[in-house]
This record gives C-alpha cells, structure tokens and sequence, in this order.
C-alpha cells in the first residue's frame, strides 16, 4: 500500500520503476534518510540529508532516493540525468516536472504564482494561509514543465506565466521569461525573447519525434560518438 500510495504522488508507476532501473540507489540507507526525512521539519536535518544521500547513490544525476525526496516532500518530479539546480529547495514551487537530462543552474528559479496585485494590499499576511492569517491561498498557482535536454543558466527567471519549457531549450543567464518556450529555443534578456532556435526546423523535428532522452544512458551508450558531433556546421559551438 505504502509503494502504491508514493506511486500515485510521482506519478506513472512506469516512471517510479524506470528512476530504479536506470538510477542507483542505497536500499538500507536509502530508505533510512527518505523516512527520517519526512519525519523532520528541521531545516538543517533535511538539508544534511539532501547532501548525504547522492554521496551514496552516485551523485545527483543517479540518485532514486534524491528524486523519491523532491517527488514526495516537496512536490517536484525530477527526471533522471537531471542535476545541479533542479535539486536546490526553493527554487521550484510544488507541482513542478522537470525532465531528464536537463542542467539547471543552482541561482535559477521558477514562481509559481503572483503576488496579488488588484486587492487592497500585495502582502502575504493577507492571501497566504501559512503567515497565520487567512484560510486559503488566493492567487493562481501555475503548473511548469520544464522539457528534457534543457538548459537554464545563472541567474534566469521563469515566471507564473510559464507553463512550459520544451524540449532541449536554453535560457541565457538573466534572463526573465514570461512566455512558454518552444522547443529548441535560445531564449535571452529581459523580457526574455527567443533569438533563435539551436538547429534548423528538420533537425529539430527529427529530434523531437526519436525522443532520444525516454532512453537510458546504458541503451544510448552504442551512439555515444553521435553526441559529440554537432549536428550542424563543422566545429561544435
């Protein structure tokens, strides 16, 4: 009942089951920290746990427990291979996917929502229930997916009027986004624009349709050469 119930927070089971084939995981220790991680309140404990467990299950980019933890404490559903930032509490509300293979810079940060701006004041004493006053949230909350093969540098804003960040895009450094980004996007500044896209229309089709990032690096490794090739030009840029 237990597996069944962390099945549903993640997800599909598929996904459950493909993060223990593909990534590692500590069995004892793993299941230890997870349990005591939902047991503690104590910022300090947690923030000791998140950096223990991928000292034992191969880093961020493999660890299970790591994602079990972000999946089922804090609401955010991260992909395998992902790391970096994606892992830092804070900088994604609950509600968020994040896909596989995607970099993300620690200083990066998605909201989820707005501070109200046509009520009397924009405080939270006065629309969110956790400072002790109101019953219940008021402004929208936004659900953001950020795609696989994505790349978000230091510093980058993704606001609530984000819903999504396809496939392999990148977000400059500094850059504030307030529209989706479509797949393959080099999205830059401030509003954030896209200036253009990583390959020509065909190649980007052709990526999107073989999906390369649903397989595991195991099963990717006999083209291993092909990813560092650039796909178009002569010198990778």
């Amino acid at each position: 009942m237990k597996q069944a119930a962390e099945t549903n927070r993640l997800g599909e089971e598929s996904e459950l089951e493909r993060n223990r084939r593909e990534g590692r995981t500590a069995p004892v220790l793993g299941e230890l920290l997870f349990r005591v991680y939902g047991m503690t309140k104590r910022r300090s404990i947690r923030s000791w746990i998140r950096n223990l467990v991928p000292r034992f299950e191969g880093g961020e980019i493999y660890s299970v427990t790591l994602r079990r933890i972000f999946a089922v404490y804090h609401g955010v559903q991260i992909g395998m291979y992902s790391g970096q930032g994606c892992f830092t509490t804070g900088n994604f509300r609950k509600n968020t996917k994040i896909g596989r293979f995607t970099s993300i810079f620690s200083t990066a940060r998605g909201f989820g929502a707005n501070h109200p701006m046509n009520t009397k004041s924009t405080h939270a004493f006065f629309f969110n229930p956790s400072m002790g006053y109101g019953k219940e949230y008021l402004p929208p909350e936004t659900q953001l997916t950020i795609g696989s093969d994505v790349w978000i540098g230091h510093n980058a804003i993704i606001c609530p009027s984000v819903t999504e960040v396809g496939h392999g895009a990148i977000i400059g450094a500094g850059a504030v986004v307030h529209q989706n980004v479509p797949p393959y996007g080099l999205v830059v500044g401030n509003p954030g624009r896209v200036v253009r896209y990583r390959f020509e229309k065909d190649v980007r089709e052709t990526l999107l349709e073989s999906q390369w990032w649903e397989r595991s690096m195991e099963e990717l490794l006999p083209e291993f050469e092909s990813f560092q090739k650039p796909l178009e030009g002569e010198e990778i840029r």
